[in-house]
Order: C-alpha cells, then sequence, then structure tokens
C-alpha cells in the first residue's frame, strides 16, 4: 500500500473474518525473533512467486481506502487456488487496514513470499511492526525493503515514519526527501517533512512543503475532505512563525468552511497585521460559541491590551492559569495585567515562574540540538521527557519517553547483532 493509504480504526471481530477459518492462526506465543528471523531473511534466490492479473486491482483498491470493495475482490482471488501466497499477503494487509497487527503477521509468516511478492510482504510487515512500537524491527524491515529495492518510496518513507518517531530527525530529513524525490506527487511525505522542518525552525521551508502538498491533495477526493483544513493550519502556523502574515491570511481565505483553528490563526493574522480591533472581533464571535477556546481568549486579551489596559480578563486567565499551571503565555499576559492593576507582589510571582518556564524551553532546544544527528543519545531522549513533564506537555514528555525507549530497543539489538 502506498504512503497515503488509511487505516481502518474498527475491530477486524466486529466483522466478518472467513479466511480465519480456512487459513487458522499461528501460535499467538511465537517469539519476535523468529518471526523477523522467518520473515526478513527469506531467499531471494528461491523459485519466485508470479503476481496474479488480480493482485494489483486488489492492492489499488485498498490504496484508496476502499475496502469493503477490496474484500470482495480479495475473496475470488482466495477461490484461485494456484495464488495461495498472493492471497495471504492480501489477507494480511486486510488485517493491517483493521490494525489487526498480529493477524497480519502470522499472515506473512505463513507465506514466506519470496520473488515478486517480497515487497508487498515487506512492506505489511514493516507497517505492522511500526504500528506495535517495535521500531527496531520496523527499522529493519524498511532498510530491506529498500535495500532491495531502492526506487521504493514506501520504503524510503516510512522509514522516515520510524526515525521521526524516535526522533531521529536527521535521518528522517535524509529519507525522506529520497521519498519525495522518488515520488513528487505524495503529498504525506511533504506533510511529514513540512513537520520535521517546524521542528528544527525552519518554517519557509516548511511551509513550502505544506503548499505543496495542498496542491497535490486538491485533486484526491478521498484525501482533499479530511487533509485541506489541518494542512492548511499548520501552513498557516509556518506562515506566522516566518513573518508572512498577508500569505498566511490568503492560505486562509482558500478554506471555504475554516475550522475553529483555522478562525483563531485569522484573528492572530489580523493581530499581527496591526488591526487588533478586528482581531478583538474575531476572538469574541468564537467564544460566543465556544467559550472554552484558549487560544482566542489568550488571543483576545492581546488584541485588547493592545488597544488598551485589560483588567477585566486578569479573573478569567488566573482561572486558565489554574487549570493549566505551566501555560508561560497565560502566565505572562497575566503579570501584565496585574503590573497595570499595581499588583506588584503577584506580578513579580508570575514573571518568576515566567522565567524559569522559559529556562526550561531554552534547555529543551539545546537538548534537541544535541539528539538531532545522534540516534543513540538516550539520555537526551530522556531529560527532555523530564523537562516537558515539568512545563505540563504530556504528550511531547510521553513521545519523548517512547523515543528513548525506541533508542534503547535500537541499541540493544545491534549490540545483540540480531539477524
Amino acid at each position: 500500500m502506498s504512503i497515503d493509504t488509511p487505516l481502518r480504526t474498527e475491530s477486524l471481530s466486529l466483522r466478518r473474518r472467513p479466511w480465519i477459518v480456512r487459513c487458522g492462526w499461528v501460535a499467538a506465543g511465537v517469539a519476535s525473533l523468529l518471526l523477523v528471523a522467518v520473515t526478513i531473511q527469506w531467499q531471494t534466490a528461491a523459485e519466485p512467486n508470479p503476481i496474479p492479473t488480480e493482485f494489483p486491482t486488489v492492492w489499488a483498491t485498498m490504496d484508496m481506502g476502499r475496502f469493503e470493495e477490496a474484500e470482495k475482490l480479495h475473496d475470488t482471488l482466495m477461490r484461485q487456488k494456484q495464488h495461495g501466497q498472493a492471497y495471504l499477503i492480501l489477507d494480511a494487509a486486510l488485517c493491517l487496514s483493521y490494525k489487526d497487527f498480529e493477524a497480519a503477521e502470522s499472515r506473512i509468516q505463513a507465506a514466506t513470499s519470496k520473488g515478486a511478492l517480497r515487497p508487498y510482504a515487506l512492506e505489511i510487515l514493516g507497517k505492522s511492526f511500526h504500528g506495535r512500537q517495535r521500531w527496531y524491527d520496523a527499522e529493519r524491515a524498511f532498510a530491506t525493503l529498500a535495500q532491495e529495492n531502492p526506487q521504493s518510496h514506501v520504503a524510503h518513507f516510512w522509514l522516515a515514519v520510524v526515525y521521526n518517531d524516535l526522533h531521529m530527525f536527521g535521518q528522517a530529513i535524509r529519507e525522506v526527501r529520497l521519498a519525495t524525490e522518488l515520488q513528487p506527487n505524495a503529498p504525506r511525505a511533504r506533510v511529514l517533512l513540512g513537520s520535521i522542518l517546524v521542528r528544527a525552525g525552519r518554517y519557509l521551508e516548511a511551509s513550502l512543503q505544506y503548499q505543496q502538498a495542498l496542491k497535490l491533495v486538491a485533486s484526491d477526493a478521498a484525501l482533499h475532505v479530511t487533509s485541506t483544513v489541518s494542512w492548511t493550519a499548520a501552513l498557516v502556523r509556518c506562515l506566522l512563525q516566518a513573518g508572512q502574515f498577508d500569505a498566511a491570511m490568503a492560505a486562509i481565505a482558500t478554506v471555504a468552511e475554516p475550522s475553529v483553528e483555522l478562525q483563531v490563526l485569522r484573528a492572530e493574522c489580523l493581530l499581527a497585521l496591526g488591526q487588533p480591533a478586528e482581531a478583538e472581533r474575531e476572538c469574541r464571535r468564537i467564544l460566543d460559541h465556544d467559550e472554552n477556546q484558549l487560544a482566542a481568549l489568550v488571543t483576545l486579551v492581546k488584541a485588547s491590551m493592545q488597544q488598551k489596559a485589560a483588567p477585566e480578563y486578569a479573573q478569567l486567565l488566573e482561572a486558565e492559569l489554574a487549570k493549566n499551571p505551566t501555560n508561560s503565555e497565560v502566565m505572562y499576559l497575566l503579570a501584565q495585567i496585574h503590573g497595570q492593576l499595581g499588583n506588584q507582589q503577584r506580578q513579580q510571582e508570575l514573571l518568576t515562574q515566567s522565567k524559569r518556564l522559559k529556562q526550561l524551553q531554552i534547555r529543551s532546544i539545546e537538548l534537541l540540538d544535541d539528539v538531532w544527528w545522534q540516534p543513540d543519545n538516550v539520555d537526551g531522549r530522556l531529560e527532555l521527557a523530564g523537562i516537558f513533564d515539568e512545563l505540563g506537555d504530556i504528550a511531547q514528555a510521553k513521545m519523548w519517553r517512547q523515543a528513548a525507549d525506541g533508542c534503547q530497543q535500537r541499541i540493544k539489538a545491534l549490540q545483540d547483532n540480531r539477524p
């Protein structure tokens, strides 16, 4: 399947599974080392399995997310006994689409595919390992696919995904650039490259990747509906960071029904363009519909403070700070308001806390520079996890711990000389 294939979220157990009765289950306790050895060390010199004429049609149908249609075609192929290997591989792909990773891997192991079907099997296996956060196994599967098929954009894209998840950004950029060179019309590869460039603070370069992805997705109805709004928001954030405020407004205008996130970004653009009154009106309109939109409240306070003192927002911001005591932006705005109100002690408390958070943020940037090209720097990743814990960013902290765990897996596997 291509890099743009969606995965289904419903469980396979909720749908019919005719192939389970026919094929049976491989024992659930098979060790992962045996699975990797069996699947990745296939002998390419063996008699190749031909690709049945129906196979590309079924694969392409799944590629487009048309799973119901794919299952019907798959069942037709299954009845052709001479194509058992192809059947098992398509079976594995269907299991993967349901995120039934163990079933997908068991079918690939049963297939032990060689020849023309091998790249498809390696792709499914790598995606399944990635879904189970078995980082080293996923890296090895996709690296094998890339080594045997240097022109495979799928292999390089998924290597980039694995390296990005491990926060090995230098390696991720190298692989995703290869993927975009091999298949320039794959939008998600450009979005991935854009997101990595954002981490590096290279906002203009990132915006070019998002713009290209949006051009590509405009001609793809399946991706257009789900991706346009979120990718446009990412583009606008890059343009705002790069000081391209007019371009950011123009990007928002391309979306017929902007999300709340895009509406808040439009208010931020108006504020940056020196139109605080218009920004304030936009934020008030958003908050009238949903008073819990913190980003809109923050922008509203900024807009109000540009026009006049904003003491009426002190209570609201104190309430928000109580919910999230590490929100440095709210903390700084609140300190300014207390300064206007003459509450010097409270202002100083907030500024001291804000300074501590700023120091943590600076340290996180320094560490990010350290680990960027250091795939084995486990300590740096763990320190980043601790910093984000202190900053109250639980998602980032979890992500960095996962990255550290993945690096430890990778180091141990390399030390053990795993096949």
